[in-house]
């Protein structure tokens, strides 16, 4: 009995020690445990975004479109987590968060399942400060990313009143008045990063109104927000610069 009782102790010790190599600091637990939930969560997510659209009688391209990025979405998710729980590099780490970050981007632009994406965002939001303010270990001595400066180009038809928001390395463009344009190319030296920054406009072209609306904060998912009011009749061309 004490002999099985004994091979019983040592199996547990055997099979537990990776488990507690892998998360022996807590901040890396911190970390792994919010990747975690995103590969979970976003795998849900993809799989009820597939199922609304398999159980729609009249289907377009965009739901379509909507099916193949939340499973993108939650592949990168998962790979995500396997990088967080083999302590890969901060500097890896946060390459990955930044490809993740485009794919929500993609996402938004469809807007499935408002709610479930909206929880999908905060764990995206603390993933981000775990990232930021003393993610896991491995990148001795780099500097975080609220050392890292940048600078992003816009350049674009404007008609009438359109809202640019910047978070990341996306610019989604909402047009608030006139006529809708896609020809807008945004051009960034290193993203956005996700924590409170000040940006700083440079207008570089254009006839109306380009100021800044919101910095970036936790309140808004730390996304800048540009307006340009172009009041003039017709379109015209704009292009402006941010830097932080």
């Amino acid at each position: 009995m004490i002999t099985r009782s004994l091979l019983v102790v040592v199996a547990t010790l055997v099979f537990a020690s990776p488990a507690l190599s892998q998360f022996g600091q807590s901040n890396n637990n911190r970390l792994t445990d919010l990747a975690d939930r995103l590969s979970r969560e976003s795998g849900e997510f993809a799989d009820d975004t597939y199922n609304n659209y398999a159980n729609g009688n009249r289907n377009a391209r965009r739901d379509v479109e909507a099916v193949m990025v939340t499973q993108q979405f939650a592949g990168a998710s998962r790979i995500f987590y396997r990088m967080a729980v083999d302590r890969r590099s901060t500097s890896d780490l946060r390459d990955a968060f930044d490809i993740l970050r485009t794919l929500g981007g993609s996402i938004e632009r469809y807007n499935p399942q408002r709610n479930n994406w909206s929880n999908l965002q905060r764990l995206m939001s603390d993933i981000s400060r775990e990232l930021n303010y003393g993610g896991p270990g491995g990148g001795g001595g780099q500097n975080p990313d609220s050392d890292r400066s940048g600078r992003m180009t816009w350049r674009g038809r404007v008609d009438d009143d359109v809202r640019i928001r910047i978070r990341g390395g996306t610019a989604e463009v909402e047009t608030l008045g006139g006529t809708p344009y896609s020809d807008g190319q945004p051009n960034f030296s290193n993203s956005l990063p996700y924590r409170r920054v000040t940006v700083r406009l440079t207008n570089k072209r254009g006839r109306g109104e380009i100021f800044i609306e919101q910095q970036p904060s936790r309140e808004n998912d730390y996304t800048a927000v540009v307006r340009i009011r172009d009041t003039r009749g017709g379109a015209s061309e704009y292009e402006f610069e941010l830097q932080w």
